[in-house]
């Protein structure tokens, strides 16, 4: 037999071995998932387009209603399936109705949607 002849399947195997030990455990189903990044790329990605959605809308100025928004955020994250991860949450001045996170625990809430609720 040609030394040769499994060299496609050992490659495949080790493929295999290398995708199967990129795999994490969902929290939310149990199954399991390929992790493309870590949670620390998560965060940096999150924190760039942060900077992004700054430029594009302007924070709602009253910090009492900021910081309500905050507290009911953080304890929403708190019971979450990732409770570690620091979430922020910034009250966006605009009218939309509309709600919206980027990576990494950044999410953002309009002024319109909370009019909404009320």
């Amino acid at each position: 037999m040609h030394p040769l002849k499994n060299l496609p399947a050992i490659v495949f195997a080790i493929a295999g071995l290398l995708v199967l030990s990129a795999c994490g455990t969902n929290p939310v189903t149990g199954g399991k998932d390929i992790m493309v990044m870590s949670e620390e790329k998560e965060i940096a990605i999150g924190r760039q387009y942060h900077i992004q959605v700054m430029k594009e809308y302007n924070v709602y100025k009253d910090r009492d209603l900021q910081s309500y928004v905050q507290a009911i955020g953080e304890r929403l994250g708190a019971n979450s399936h990732r409770p570690e991860l620091t979430y922020h949450f910034t009250l966006l001045d605009s009218d939309e109705i509309n709600a919206f996170a980027l990576p990494g625990g950044y999410i953002y809430i309009t002024r319109g949607i909370m009019a909404y609720m009320n």
